[in-house]
């Protein structure tokens, strides 16, 4: 079996399981093969080093990749069909200490094949998104912010225009005009939002807030009057003040720029995956910061679905603390 259609095969079976990452992990004389979707990860196989090489140079040259690299961090992407639609495929690879290289597949499907964002809130959120200011989500890797932003970003570009920066753009969208970090080349997040801002989007969507100027420019961006979507990490709705603060961001331009705060994961129910929203708007926010008021409601969130039976006791204790 050559090397392309092994890879034709396991993409194809990773797009119909809706798995998410597969990971190539290295063993002693063999390679161990793991995939994971939203609700687990499993063992896809267990396969020679002969076969997994074949594997990772095929995907690596079509990533872009240096194929003789073994040892640094590279990342590339390409595009895989299935079913005459685009799954957006990223790779990341790297050596570890013994010089054998390990690598991950991360898939990316379009909208139409990934529908966990409910309508209703999209309806709920969109009063929010049509003010101008900041929205921020955080939440951990795969909790669905860059697909509600997405969401959202389409209902707004029917009659506004939508700017996205990210690294790496994840999703083609057509309606957006879509810029992507390239540090090499001098476009960073921070030279990106500058750029971006004069071509005057009513409709900003920064992929992350990493450091200290990328969010000042992207809080004075809100403060200007744009309308600005961006992600950050955090666990909880509260840290994520904490993190502008260490940003260099003072509590006057939070009050001043940011109108929404959300905290989410999506949580395995007992018949599909739910996202969870632990939502903070302006009055709250303004709470906390004036008096630093801490109420618990993603814990009370957690609580009322475990209640009323959407979730077990082993998913409600694995996501209660965020």
């Amino acid at each position: 079996m050559t090397a392309e259609t092994m890879v034709s095969n396991l993409l194809t079976e990773a797009c119909t399981n809706k798995i998410s990452d597969i990971y190539f992990f290295p063993r002693d004389g063999f390679y161990h093969l793991e995939a994971r979707n939203s609700l687990q990860s499993y063992t896809v196989a267990d396969l020679t080093i002969e076969e997994t090489m074949s594997i990772m140079n095929y995907l690596k040259f079509n990533s872009g990749l240096d194929v003789s690299e073994r040892r640094r961090a590279q990342k590339g992407a390409f595009n895989f069909i299935y079913q005459n639609r685009n799954i957006f495929i990223r790779i990341s690879s790297v050596g570890d200490f013994k010089n054998r290289e390990s690598m991950v597949v991360r898939l990316i499907y379009p909208p139409e094949l990934n529908s966990q964002i409910d309508e209703e809130i999209i309806e709920e959120l969109m009063p929010i998104s049509k003010r101008k200011g900041m929205m921020i989500f955080a939440g951990p890797m795969g909790s669905g912010k860059t697909s509600l932003m997405y969401a959202l970003g389409r209902q707004l570009s029917c009659n506004k225009k939508v700017m996205c920066i990210e690294d790496p753009i994840e999703i083609a969208e057509d309606n957006f005009l879509q810029l992507q970090v390239n540090t090499e080349a001098g476009m960073t997040y921070e030279e990106l939002i500058k750029t971006s801002l004069r071509h005057r989007p009513e409709v900003l969507i920064i992929g992350e807030i990493r450091d200290s100027q990328t969010a000042k420019q992207a809080i004075q961006a809100a403060i200007c009057g744009y309308t600005v979507m961006t992600t950050i990490h955090g666990k909880s709705k509260y840290s994520v003040i904490q993190r502008l603060r260490q940003f260099g961001i003072n509590d006057t331009e939070i009050l001043n720029a940011v109108n929404y705060i959300s905290y989410q994961r999506l949580v395995p129910t007992e018949y599909d995956l739910k996202l969870f929203l632990d939502i903070m708007e302006n009055d709250e926010i303004r709470a906390f910061i004036k008096q630093d008021i801490t109420d618990d409601n993603w814990k009370q969130l957690l609580q009322n679905s475990y209640q009323m039976g959407q979730i077990n006791e082993d998913t409600y204790q694995e996501f209660i603390f965020g």
